[in-house]
């Protein structure tokens, strides 16, 4: 198997902080974007991938091309392009040769897209979980705030969400004490948010998200799925039960996501 080497842009994206921790953890070495030499018999994955990449690699175009180059997608399909203009995207570059494959994360959006469907795992490394004593907010959430979001989330006193901070200890703090991890898409599209997820499993908390299309592998025995409309009743429910019994659940799925599919185990796997 060819050496992997995880690309970085030049331009830092704060929104995939998790995603490098995972990689550093998983001890895989690292480039830049600029630093990625085709003819080394090496595979690159590049995520995200921005205006930096096409120019560097159609620059190598006339030098053999012996490296395999892939493009972990891990966006979604939100935007005026939608889901069409996600695929477009995707089959461009691959006609242009300037990415070998593309990788996403949500099967559902694979089988659409005709991309490959991989798994983002999570690491123990990622997250240590908080003592039930520790618990102070109703539910952390790790995300911006569209319209969408902001319905479900004024329905709560601001003292029952946990800190949205991007200081490195207060958001520890704020996921470690937080009864529970509460996801809901940005847009119409019902597909995985992995990073997140991966996030919020590696802390153990129990996650309660809004309907997905195929959750795989967050099947109901490791995640709490509800439809938009109501999830806040279902939330007020979970919240007045007995919560030694969710603190079971996600550590439960914390145990799934960073065992049997540890982030660097799914990857080597995809590779073969």
């Amino acid at each position: 198997m060819m050496e992997i080497v995880f690309v970085r842009t030049r331009y830092w994206y704060r929104s995939y902080t998790d995603f490098w921790r995972l990689v550093e953890l998983s001890g895989f070495p690292t480039c830049y974007t600029d630093e990625v030499d085709v003819t080394q018999h090496k595979t690159y994955i590049v995520s995200p991938m921005n205006g930096e990449w096409p120019p560097h690699i159609s620059n190598q175009k006339n030098v053999p091309h012996n490296a395999y180059l892939i493009w972990w997608n891990l966006e979604r399909p939100s935007g005026k392009g939608g889901l069409s203009g996600f695929t477009k995207d995707c089959r461009h570059f691959v006609d242009e040769r300037t990415i070998d494959e593309v990788w996403t994360m949500d099967r559902r959006l694979a089988q659409e897209t005709g991309t490959r469907f991989v798994v983002l795992g999570s690491d123990y490394g990622l997250g240590q979980p908080g003592e039930v004593s520790e618990k102070r907010y109703a539910f952390v959430h790790r995300s911006y705030i569209p319209w969408r979001r902001a319905q479900v989330y004024g329905q709560f006193a601001p003292h029952e969400i946990a800190p949205n901070d991007w200081d490195a200890t207060v958001r520890d703090a704020s996921l470690r004490q937080a009864k529970f991890a509460l996801n809901i898409h940005q847009d119409e599209f019902p597909y995985q948010e992995p990073l997140r997820l991966a996030l919020f499993a590696a802390y153990g908390l129990p996650i309660l998200t809004e309907t997905i299309l195929d959750s795989y592998p967050w099947s109901e025995e490791f995640v709490i799925h509800h439809p938009y409309q109501g999830i806040v009743g279902r939330l007020r429910e979970m919240l007045g039960n007995d919560y030694s019994r969710w603190r079971e659940f996600g550590m439960r799925a914390r145990d799934r996501m960073c065992d049997e599919f540890n982030f660097k185990k799914m990857v080597v796997e995809a590779i073969g």
